[in-house]
């Protein structure tokens, strides 16, 4: 089975948050989420009709991984048959957790997030040439849901995914990193990475530190997994990661004629899983200091990765360095954008968009050329699935950074038309969504 390329048509398509969620009508990427949607309601209810959702869940992403072709992706069919495996199972994965079972019949909660970049190439004459693919998504608990391709010309391939919470959830940053050359796995690596501290050390909810647990010892550990019963022995960390990595992390160097890297992909599976159906145990945290912590962990977390110059250099080998710095800030690590001021009463005033960590250039100012009173603007509605929202900020929170700067971000639950409405501030857009 084969599902079309999404939105665009091809690898420089895009769509923004806001148009997603306002189009009434369904775009080609909706199209394809829905029949995919349909296939898996079909094929879960053919093979898997008494299991739990969760682990019919992962069966269903892993099976349905191995028979279809995916074609959501310009990259990925060029790679490793390991790397189209779990690219296809995540994004499975993504949707039948976010869409397909979760949600429980309340509207869909899986969007197109707009990638600063959504394909890159490099001249194709270099001796290291590469083409970058990045697909990105957003729920109303996961900022960011980020899946990257790369391909070289010398054989070098990369997978990587980081699942970026809202900074007004305690919730771990989710991150995998699959790297191959020649053909094979080289290196893997997948960690829940903590974003608050306990007494001065990084500590990971107990739900997760035990789950983590539990899965390592299935899939790596003596008796059930990794390698024909064998342990499977896990590689040092480098220094930086050692600092933002959790005493759960999984590494490892896949051993020649192992399965190693399989058991990988089912570590990932079912880690994936476990994080998406915990996330709804998780509610929007009340208290600005509280906020505040988790922000500066999103800050420390981007500052870490940051300064890996294994990545750094790879991308300035093939693009040259002021690529590989914007590529590395805006579209692999960044830190929730918010607020310098907070807009005025609870409409769409305009405030100062500030991205701490990953600066926007396309962001302005644009409260000095808004001469019309806001008490006299017409609201304005949006339509989605059946609901109506109204197109206006939801609740801030005033928060500090590392820096001990100030900025306002989204508090408590917020609808899609106050994430339009924010969004807007952000980038400074005037332009209208689709009125009801």
């Amino acid at each position: 089975s084969r599902f079309q390329h999404p939105e665009g048509g091809g690898p420089g398509g895009r769509r923004s948050p806001a148009a997603a969620m306002a189009t009434p009508s369904p775009s080609p990427a909706q199209a394809m989420h829905e029949s995919l949607g349909r296939l898996v309601e079909a094929v879960g209810a053919e093979r898997w009709p008494s299991e739990p959702a969760g682990e019919r869940r992962v069966a269903l992403a892993l099976a349905l991984a191995q028979e279809l072709e995916l074609e959501t992706h310009a990259v990925l069919s060029e790679m490793n048959e390991t790397f189209v495996l779990l690219a296809t199972m995540v994004e499975i994965l993504w949707r039948c957790a976010l869409d397909y079972d979760l949600r429980g019949g309340a509207p869909p909660d899986f969007f197109a997030y707009p990638s600063v970049h959504p394909y890159a190439e490099s001249d194709p004459a270099s001796k290291l040439a590469m083409r970058l693919e990045n697909k990105e998504y957003q729920s109303s608990r996961f900022r960011r849901l980020h899946l990257e391709l790369a391909k070289r010309s010398d054989g070098l391939e990369v997978f990587r995914v980081v699942m970026f919470p809202r900074v007004r959830f305690d919730l771990p940053i989710v991150a995998l990193d699959m790297v191959g050359f020649g053909g094979r796995v080289s290196f893997a690596i997948v960690d829940a990475t903590p974003v608050r501290r306990k007494n001065g050390e990084k500590k990971l909810p107990d739900i997760y530190l035990q789950a983590m647990t539990e899965l390592r010892r299935k899939h790596f550990g003596g008796g059930d997994g990794g390698g024909g019963g064998e342990a499977v022995e896990m590689a040092p960390l480098p220094e930086w990661a050692e600092r933002l990595f959790s005493e759960g992390c999984v590494c490892l160097r896949p051993r020649p004629g192992s399965q190693d890297a399989s058991a990988f992909v089912g570590y990932c599976a079912e880690l994936i899983n476990f994080h998406m159906e915990a996330s709804t145990c998780f509610h929007p945290l009340a208290e600005e200091a509280d906020i505040s912590e988790v922000y500066q962990g999103h800050q420390t977390y981007a500052r870490e990765q940051l300064s890996n110059d294994k990545t750094r250099k790879a991308l300035e080998a093939s693009f040259g360095a002021p690529f590989a710095e914007a590529y590395m800030k805006q579209t692999l690590f960044d830190v929730e954008p918010g607020l310098y001021t907070q807009p005025p009463g609870t409409g769409t005033g305009i405030g100062s968009p500030a991205s701490v960590g990953n600066p926007a250039p396309e962001a302005r100012r644009n409260d000095d050329n808004d001469d019309d009173d806001d008490d006299d603007e017409e609201e304005e509605f949006i339509s989605m699935h059946g609901a109506t929202y109204r197109v206006q900020t939801g609740p801030l929170a005033r928060i500090e950074g590392l820096q001990g700067n100030h900025l306002f971000v989204p508090k408590g639950q917020w609808t899609p038309g106050e994430e339009i409405a924010m969004l807007r501030l952000l980038n400074g857009a005037t332009s209208s969504a689709a009125h009801n």
